[in-house]
């Protein structure tokens, strides 16, 4: 397999894993809605969806600094890197988030 196939391969194998997930808990913008909700009121602070998904990232970073061949780590950089590309896309109005 080549490279191309082998990346375009894994890309729709963590694309069909996070519309499962998204059945599961939510959908992945609703759900960062939830979570910016969230920790900002915990830390007094706005936090925005993306910013939340950044810090997702860089946890999942430091997972795989402290462990390199834990490839589901690898996988889960690749999957928030996917939906922060949908939330950039989200602005706040004073109904709350919705895609631009």
């Amino acid at each position: 397999m080549n490279a191309k196939n082998k990346f375009n391969n894994k890309a729709t194998e963590i694309a069909k894993l996070l519309d499962k997930k998204g059945e599961s808990y939510s959908r992945h913008d609703s759900f960062f809605v939830q979570l910016s909700k969230t920790w900002s009121g915990m830390l007094g602070i706005e936090l925005t969806p993306s910013q939340c998904c950044a810090m997702m990232l860089a946890f999942k970073s430091c997972r795989i600094i402290n462990n390199p061949e834990h490839e589901d780590s690898a996988d889960d950089l690749v999957g928030y890197s996917l939906i922060m590309t949908d939330l950039v896309n989200l602005i706040k109005d004073e109904e709350g988030w919705k895609t631009k």
